[in-house]
């Protein structure tokens, strides 16, 4: 059978068409392909600075950065307790965490040096401090070799929260404080009575008179909503502590990204995602000190005399871990010095 040129020529123009459709497709599909919903597990309320301020603008950036490519998705709801985070994060039952390095002793020892007494001025100082110290004398794969760590986050320094007055170490004594897993030596130390639990647990813990008070940072006033049990606060000039946070991804999703998401991901993670994040905790922490005057609260910062008589009980706390760092093969004593340097260099930066 004939055709004529112009039946031939629409057959072309249709064969034409038809692969110029399925090659869109074909684009569309890879381009689809490439972006990427990671699931980030959470343990604090849905209320906490941490899932409802501080992490949406972090993510976001991210989001934008990546052309929309990489989406964080914070869960609505826990899926593990807070000591569980690092293990749901390397078995793939989340993408993403936060896990707090002193809710499971043992592994994480020389990441632990950024929670000694009075190193950390705010969270915005100590979170870069935390990243780049770690990174430059340690580096993410010895002690957090199963898992690709974003950044780090500190929050700010840790005081004391309290339903009586404490002004001195004296009025401490007997005092029945919830403490995280690093705080119970130094309660006890300072002559507190430390119970230790995960910071979600506190606010049932006072309330039924199980503890008198806690140690946190200002932003729990508001958080856990200690203003409506505790109505003293001591402030401890760098903190009594600063409990460090590791923003880490399971290593298997991790290396399923694109080459630019990595990229993507480093640029807004180190040092610069740990600026982000830290300030965001200092903002909270204002958010929480108003929270509590608002409601009729009582501070005090602890005085340069007393805080010598502190420092003086809980020396010890830095020989510890210059202890453990050297029997893990490194100079202790350098590395706390080099810490100390380190917050005092971002510190001059702010």
């Amino acid at each position: 059978m004939m055709l004529k040129s112009n039946s031939i020529g629409r057959i072309v123009q249709t064969t034409l068409l038809a692969s110029l459709i399925a090659g869109v497709t074909s684009v569309s599909s890879v381009a689809v392909a490439k972006n990427v919903t990671l699931r980030m597990a959470t343990w604090l309320p849905a209320r906490h600075h941490l899932p409802a301020n501080t992490l949406p603008p972090w993510i976001e950036a991210i989001r934008k950065a990546s052309n929309g490519s990489i989406n964080i998705v914070i869960d609505k709801a826990p899926i593990a307790k807070p000591p569980a985070q690092y293990d749901i994060v390397r078995k793939g039952a989340a993408d993403l965490s936060y896990h707090v390095m002193a809710y499971t002793p043992g592994p994480f020892e020389i990441v632990r040096g950024v929670e000694l007494p009075f190193i950390s001025p705010n969270a915005e100082i100590g979170s870069q401090a935390a990243w780049d110290w770690y990174d430059r004398n340690i580096g993410f794969d010895k002690e957090f070799k199963d898992v690709k760590v974003v950044t780090m986050m500190v929050h700010g320094p840790g005081l004391v929260h309290t339903r009586k007055l404490i002004k001195t170490l004296a009025d401490l004594q007997n005092v029945k404080l919830r403490v995280g897993g690093g705080g119970v030596r130094m309660a006890q130390a300072l002559g507190a009575t430390p119970v230790a639990m995960s910071a979600p647990k506190a606010y049932e813990a006072i309330q039924k008179g199980v503890t008198d008070g806690a140690l946190f940072p200002y932003e729990s006033v508001a958080g856990f909503k200690l203003f409506e049990l505790t109505k003293f606060h001591l402030e401890v000039p760098g903190g009594l502590y600063t409990t460090p946070f590791a923003i880490v991804m399971n290593k298997k999703k991790w290396n399923s990204l694109t080459s630019d998401q990595q990229a993507v991901l480093t640029e807004w993670g180190g040092v610069k995602g740990a600026k982000m994040l830290g300030a965001g905790w200092d903002r909270a922490d204002v958010v929480g000190k108003k929270k509590g005057l608002d409601n009729g609260a009582t501070v005090n910062v602890l005085s340069k005399a007393e805080q010598a008589k502190w420092a003086a009980k809980i020396a010890f706390m830095a020989d510890v871990w210059v202890d453990k760092a050297n029997k893990a093969g490194y100079d202790g004593k350098a590395l706390l010095a080099d810490l100390k340097k380190t917050v005092a260099k971002f510190a001059a930066m702010q």
